[in-house]
């Protein structure tokens, strides 16, 4: 028996060749290297947009009412291509089609987008197909509803790239022939600014981001879905391997419903190096919306590596971690570690490291200036998140000379975390007992030690 996803990815296959192999004799434009490709990231005024970049054709993205006119949703193939197409595959939800929609293509986020096609949605899978046109963005708009009050439904998206094919050039904005491309202006109105990329705000990767582009985003907005209404109390933009591009000043707004009217403020202040907290009263909700009030200089965008809520464990604990575990360091030494004092330097910029992947047998020990109880040994890699101990074990002492081993365990990405029954120790020492890959040296930006 042939499952029906499986089934669904071979009509698509076969729809996609009768398309293109038409296509190609009446316009001589495509070529057989023509293909479906999943796009790098998705983003849109759809809700569960990510849903429609899942690779699972039972979930969906969906515009959540059946006056959709006006909504979009665009899909970054990650890199310039020979675009010839898109496919919205609607999945279970067959007649939930848009009533009718165009097809834009830019280089560029910020434009200038060229249409390339308009037209009905069709039952099932709605197949956009025209002449070959180099850029990176396709933007599908819908134009008008479909009957029946349906809404319009996305379970999986693909662009269709032709590699041999010759493609258009997209005319750009203020450039005459033979001048250079003139700088990008600043937007008339901030609310022009935008944040690009923000499915990577949500992908679990810390290395990618949603992102301005550019440090004057002052009014820049996004809203995101829980997918359901909860209770909420924290959002947390972390901003991983860019820890200094937090917003100036930014805004929470909630709302149980899309509607604009009903968002509602609960949150303003400034945002901070490395994670910017946001932590009000209890609400249930179900959309939240970010909007940054000011500029925090003229240097630094503002870049979200990943958004968290009081929804995931990891962004509470880490917030009980980092106001918890700030037991003052009083001397550093190590073995095999240069730089060892910037550990406890609260200096987010600086990193003790081995310098090299062949680390086993160093190890970096924390003076507490007395005794204390101690219960958890949290590493900081960030933003250097892959340079973490293949093994290691955690060892505390009174006194210097007696040891007692605490933890042992494999190092993770971003924070290794070592938890153990509470001890009264003076000093803690941590040995690296094994390489992780021999590519990544043993590095750490700051020791937290909860006590």
């Amino acid at each position: 028996m042939i499952s029906r996803k499986k089934l669904t990815g071979l009509v698509l296959r076969i729809s996609l060749i009768v398309v293109c192999f038409a296509t190609a004799q009446s316009t001589g434009a495509q070529t057989v290297q023509a293909r479906a490709v999943r796009p790098a990231s998705v983003l849109g005024d759809l809700a569960d947009i990510t849903k429609a970049n899942d690779e699972d054709d039972h979930t969906r993205a969906n515009a959540g009412k059946p006056n959709y006119v006006g909504l979009s949703v665009t899909l970054d193939v990650g890199g310039e291509q020979n675009i010839i197409g898109v496919i919205q595959d609607h999945g279970p939800w067959a007649t939930n089609y848009p009533g009718a929609y165009k097809v834009e293509v830019s280089e560029s986020l910020d434009g200038p987008w060229m249409k390339t096609f308009e037209g009905p949605g069709q039952r099932g899978v709605s197949k956009a197909i025209f002449e070959a046109v180099r850029g990176r963005f396709i933007r599908v708009t819908a134009t008008d509803k479909s009957g029946g009050g349906n809404d319009w439904s996305i379970a999986e998206l693909k662009a269709i790239i032709d590699p041999g094919a010759t493609a258009r050039r997209i005319p750009q904005r203020d450039r005459a022939p033979g001048n250079p491309p003139q700088k990008p202006q600043p937007a008339e109105s901030p609310q022009a600014v935008a944040v690009r990329d923000v499915p990577l705000a949500f992908d679990k990767n810390p290395t990618t981001r949603a992102t301005t582009g550019r440090p004057d985003y002052a009014g820049a907005t996004f809203t995101f879905d829980l997918g359901g209404e909860y209770e909420l109390s924290r959002v947390v933009q972390v901003h991983g391997q860019w820890p200094d591009d937090y917003p100036g000043e930014y805004r929470v707004d909630v709302s149980r419903e899309r509607d604009e009217k009903r968002f509602r403020e609960v949150w303003r202040g400034p945002g901070a190096p490395e994670r910017s907290v946001a932590q009000f009263a209890p609400v249930l909700t179900r959309f939240i919306r970010l909007t940054a009030l000011g500029n925090r200089d003229r240097v630094h965008w503002w870049s979200i590596a990943e958004i968290r809520t009081n929804r995931d464990q990891d962004a509470v604990d880490r917030d009980e971690d980092d106001q918890l575990m700030g037991r003052q360091i009083r001397q550093i030494t190590a073995q095999g570690i240069t730089n060892a004092a910037a550990v406890g330097d609260g200096n987010n910029t600086t990193r003790a490291t081995t310098n090299t992947p062949n680390y086993a047998g160093s190890w970096i020990l924390a003076d507490l200036g007395g005794s204390y109880t101690v219960s958890r040994v949290v590493q900081i890699h960030e933003p250097h998140d892959r340079e973490f101990p293949g093994r290691y074990r955690v060892e505390v002492s009174e006194d210097g000379k007696r040891w007692q081993t605490v933890f042992q365990g494999q190092g993770e990405r971003g924070r290794s975390v070592a938890n153990f029954e509470p001890v009264r120790a003076r000093f803690v020492r941590i040995t690296a007992i094994a390489n992780r890959d021999l590519q990544q040296p043993w590095s750490i930006y700051r020791m937290k030690i909860r006590g």
